[in-house]
């Protein structure tokens, strides 16, 4: 089922017409999947998988979708790492490991990913350092466990860990 609405009514005259040849059905059926996708990207960015999965909860035309979102990403209204990289600024307190998961679940493809993850160890050093203030007076194990949680590395961890006891001696 297809919901019209008065733009496309008028842009297809479908008020004089009583039936439509396959052409006319397919390109009334683009248009609507097109305005639907035009409609969920001014809410918020989407992966190109994520808006996929929405377009084929609410349309059950999989090659139109495929065409409608083909366009988009030619006209780079859909950039997948445009969007991992401000997901993975606005989520600062994830470390790489959590951040890779998520990003592979939304498949995105792993040179992207490794791009978007590409920092170097001072970087990752102080993103601990300043989770590792804010957990406050809770034991060592358990901001361990905190930070391993938020998808920070063992290694960058306890990096982190013997500096600031460096900093501390002196």
């Amino acid at each position: 089922m297809i919901y019209l609405t008065r733009e496309m009514i008028s842009k297809f005259s479908l008020r004089e017409k009583k039936n439509l040849t396959d052409e006319e059905l397919n390109d009334l059926i683009y248009f609507r999947i097109k305005l639907s996708t035009y409609n969920l990207l001014t809410r918020r960015d989407y992966f190109l998988k994520e808006i996929k999965q929405k377009l084929r909860e609410k349309h059950n035309f999989p090659e139109i979708i495929d065409e409608v979102l083909e366009e988009f990403l030619e006209k780079d209204y859909i950039n997948d790492e445009e969007r991992a990289r401000s997901y993975a600024k606005l989520h600062q307190n994830y470390g790489p490991k959590k951040l890779y998961m998520i990003f592979s679940q939304m498949g995105l493809e792993r040179e992207i990913i490794e791009e978007v993850l590409k920092e170097d160890s001072s970087e990752q050093v102080n993103k601990i350092k300043e989770q590792w203030f804010r957990l406050g007076n809770k034991t060592i194990e358990k901001k361990i466990a905190s930070l391993m949680r938020k998808g920070f590395l063992y290694r960058d961890i306890k990096e982190t860990i013997s500096s600031l006891k460096e900093e501390e001696e002196l």
